[in-house]
């Protein structure tokens, strides 16, 4: 009860109806960021899981990464103008991986069934796409150029599908999006129209 009147509200995991007087189950899965990966509506609730390799945290809404006895601790792959370098999750340990000797941009993305880096440098007049496999987290082996059917040299952006290995980049300068096959001899623009100034892109291997 209220001054003006009543007011309905409903228990925790509900909410009051279009009626104003029912309630009816609240999909807290609706609300970004519920879970970090998997979410599952519930009458009244919620529940949170993994996906494959992750496990679920005390939380119960954050995941992280199986790490079973011999495994190597996750790092982090950082790009920059000058080198490509490793660094722990925790930001220490920074590891020279390879030196560059570039003025343009560059793309980066890790192929984690083959265990290889690739990597897209790019100007104003030329662009290369290369992958090499990681040796220990200490540098580059067997590294070797990918001759791709559509140009790089403007790319700035660069996700690779682990599932099938295709290459997603971004075009800085045409303002689109194409993808190329593992081998590079096939490329298709897939998204050209209404895009504005694209600042970055993933895939998603499970919608795909």
């Amino acid at each position: 009860m209220t001054r003006n009147g009543t007011f309905c509200f409903c228990a925790d995991g509900f909410e009051v109806g279009d009626d104003g007087t029912s309630c009816r189950d609240h999909d807290e899965c609706a609300v970004y960021g519920a879970c970090s990966q998997t979410c599952m509506n519930t009458y009244g609730s919620y529940r949170c899981s993994c996906t494959e390799g992750y496990i679920l945290q005390p939380d119960r809404v954050s995941c992280r990464a199986k790490q079973d006895a011999g495994d190597s601790p996750p790092v982090l792959l950082v790009s920059g103008p000058e080198r490509i370098a490793s660094t722990q999750l925790d930001g220490s340990g920074l590891q020279p991986l390879r030196s560059l000797d570039t003025n343009g941009s560059l793309a980066l993305d890790y192929r984690h069934g083959q265990g290889t880096a690739c990597w897209v440098l790019s100007n104003e007049f030329s662009g290369q796409l290369r992958c090499a496999k990681m040796k220990n987290l200490r540098g580059f082996t067997q590294e070797q150029e990918i001759k791709t059917l559509h140009s790089v040299h403007n790319v700035e952006y660069m996700a690779i599908d682990w599932l099938t290995g295709n290459f997603y980049f971004v075009d800085r300068v045409s303002d689109k999006i194409f993808v190329c096959d593992s081998g590079g001899e096939t490329c298709v623009t897939i998204l050209h129209l209404d895009l504005v100034n694209p600042k970055g892109v993933a895939v998603d291997p499970l919608m795909g």
